[in-house]
């Protein structure tokens, strides 16, 4: 369930990471040492791709056209949305079929799976949460907490259900909570008590299971409160007790309309490794960073690599070009701290050309590939 993005690369760049740049330049030496031998070739254990939220929707054709076409590209990591909204309806009362259906499918193709658990049903939405918007946060974390629970109990190590069983693998605390479009009011201090309640609550049934924090939006920090950047609430997370309660952290490393390897403190690919540093200066040194989502749209709003740029989209052979350039730097340069990279996503939502993420697949809507889908195949098979 991704609305659209409200953040601009004019809007990403005019916010500096302060301190954080500083912190960075304190420990460059240590992630030097961390990445000395590291490098390997590009392989689809490291690489996944999304379906985006439709596919728990769509025709059971369409779903296996998709999940078929993940798994020919050689990726061997899936992340699909876990809709507390749609699935607990009514308090304790549950509707899994849409996500079994998934579910079942990407394991018979031997795709891993993350889970996404996000957004709030209306019986659990806080009274201060817009009419018939599922994107707010909880009214009480332990809600979530319980839901997390019973989805993990049904897809995780010990489910009573031997196809269900192992299923999902790694569970995301929400989407993007430092980026208002999906929260309506950014709260580092409550997402992290919601975040160590799951974590808890994951652990019990499934110990196994990764849980990761974030899926940082690559915003902004906004003076309003609205948006805060992925520095500002990783440090927030620490701030308000967080550590030793997840796993890894989930950053969405978005560059587009430029390249992941332009060299800026704006660009949010780059800004991964100020969040490594972080979690290095809070002793997490071990832990890693999966990028869950990433990609570029090629809409007809074509944008450059510049703070005026009109558009945010991409050529079709650009895509492809950044593609290589995601995987190889995420899954090389960077593999002493980086988990799974997670494209976003396998087939457009639309065919409008001006909606730009409607286009941000590696096929077109009609299932007719993209030159991004030839590589993605050529660097992992």
């Amino acid at each position: 369930m991704h609305a659209k993005r409200t953040w601009t690369l004019g809007a990403r760049r005019a916010r500096k990471l302060g301190g954080i740049l500083l912190i960075a330049c304190l420990l460059t030496p240590l992630l030097s040492t961390a990445t000395v031998g590291a490098a390997a070739s590009p392989t689809g254990d490291r690489v996944g791709v999304s379906a985006g939220s439709l596919v728990l929707w769509e025709s059971d054709a369409q779903r296996v056209a998709e999940l078929n076409a993940i798994a020919a590209t050689g990726a061997k990591w899936f992340g699909v949305d876990v809709d507390w909204a749609s699935i607990e309806y009514q308090r304790g009362k549950y509707r899994w079929a849409p996500l079994d259906s998934v579910v079942l499918e990407a394991k018979a193709r031997g795709l891993r799976i993350l889970g996404t658990i996000a957004y709030s049903p209306k019986w659990a939405r806080p009274a201060s949460c817009p009419v018939n918007n599922t994107h707010c946060l909880p009214a009480q974390a332990e809600d979530y907490a319980n839901f997390a629970r019973v989805a993990a109990a049904r897809y995780g190590t010990y489910a009573p259900n031997v196809n269900l069983r192992g299923a999902i693998q790694g569970w995301q605390v929400w989407n993007e909570p430092n980026h208002y479009p999906f929260v309506q009011t950014v709260d580092v201090a409550f997402y992290t008590y919601m975040l160590k309640l799951t974590f808890g609550a994951i652990k019990g049934v499934d110990p196994w299971a990764s849980v990761l924090a974030g899926g940082l939006s690559p915003a902004p920090d906004d003076p309003s409160g609205r948006d805060m950047s992925p520095a500002a609430f990783l440090s927030g997370i620490y701030f308000w007790g967080g550590k030793g309660w997840f796993d890894a952290v989930g950053h969405h490393p978005y560059s587009f309309p430029c390249s992941p390897l332009t060299d800026a403190p704006w660009n949010a690919f780059y800004q991964t490794l100020s969040l490594y540093m972080i979690m290095a200066y809070n002793g997490d040194g071990a832990k890693r960073i999966w990028g869950t989502e990433v990609g570029a749209p090629t809409g007809a709003d074509l944008g450059t690599c510049g703070p005026n740029s009109p558009g945010v989209s991409v050529t079709e052979a650009t895509q492809s070009l950044f593609a290589a350039q995601y995987i190889s730097r995420w899954t090389n340069d960077w593999a002493a701290f980086t988990g799974p990279l997670i494209w976003f996503q396998i087939r457009d939502n639309g065919t409008d050309p001006m909606v730009w993420d409607d286009h941000l697949g590696l096929l077109h809507r009609d299932f007719t590939p993209k030159p991004s889908y030839q590589m993605f195949q050529y660097l992992l098979k």
